[in-house]
């Protein structure tokens, strides 16, 4: 079967940090795998990104600042 390069499953790595009243008072990395094969691909990493350091911590998705996203 033909995989094209829009097809695979990406693995990612962020960084990231918690914000509270305007200040940092957490941060961590996480980890996220997913199929690339539309153009809201970005989007929805971000989106998944964010949440799933949210769930670690336990606050707001608008409490995570992700400082950076890198393909592995």
């Amino acid at each position: 079967m033909y995989m094209s390069a829009r097809d695979e499953t990406r693995h990612y790595f962020a960084d990231y940090e918690v914000y509270q009243d305007g200040h940092a008072i957490a941060w961590g990395q996480v980890t996220h795998s997913m199929r690339i094969n539309d153009e809201m691909a970005a989007a929805a990493l971000v989106a998944a990104l964010r949440a799933h350091a949210a769930n670690v911590h336990d606050v707001d998705t608008g409490a995570i600042r992700l400082r950076g996203i890198h393909r592995l």
